[in-house]
């Protein structure tokens, strides 16, 4: 039997109609995150019945509460981060709506031994602690800098709830060394409106 060569072969299917060539993928629409939009003046409420509290965020933003473990976290989205969302899922793109909000508030379980401020490991330090009042419970605003991957910023609020079951830490995040001025915003607006309710 005669060997046929791969080009000789792709050239016989071409004539008979068949397409031997690979063609190329559809490309879709690629999904961009937009410059950050300005916080609105006005604000709306963010509530957790579950666990009792509340807190505002600008009216143009969105909140989404997502739970694993025994950690609850609120991610709070600018309005590029809700479009790049949207794009996303429209498009069908694989990990680019899995970007976690800059801002977020973390609700764990306290144990006896919970502190404010965290362990840190051998590329992180803590910056700015200051002792403040937030919903009526002690608090502690601080920058805490990990060197890990770069150069990575929390603006962090830590305090307690009032039942002292649970630690909230509401967090600006940057992969920079400086916060985002509409991100630090957001955040004094969410530690300044936030509530205990029954």
């Amino acid at each position: 039997m005669k060997k046929i060569s791969l080009i000789s072969l792709m050239v016989c299917l071409t004539v008979l109609g068949f397409e031997s060539f690979p063609t190329q993928a559809q490309s879709r629409q690629v999904c961009k995150r937009g410059a950050f939009v300005d916080p609105a003046r006005e604000s709306k409420k963010v509530r957790n019945p579950d666990l009792g509290f509340l807190f505002d965020i600008p009216a143009n933003y969105t909140s989404e509460t997502s739970r694993s473990d025994n950690i609850t976290h609120v991610l709070l989205y600018n309005p590029n981060e809700q479009e790049l969302n949207a794009c996303c899922k429209k498009n069908r793109q694989i990990g680019c709506d899995g970007n976690p909000s800059l801002v977020y508030v973390k609700i764990e379980q306290a144990k006896p031994n919970t502190r404010l401020l965290p362990e840190l490991s051998a590329d992180e330090r803590l910056e700015n602690i200051k002792p403040t009042t937030i919903a009526n419970q002690k608090a502690l605003v601080y920058v805490k800098i990990s060197t890990a991957n770069g150069v990575n910023t929390f603006l962090t609020a830590s305090f307690m709830a009032p039942n002292t079951k649970y630690k909230i830490t509401v967090v600006a995040f940057s992969y920079t060394a400086k916060i985002n001025p509409i991100d630090e915003r957001v955040f004094q607006r969410v530690i300044s409106s936030f509530a205990f309710v029954k």
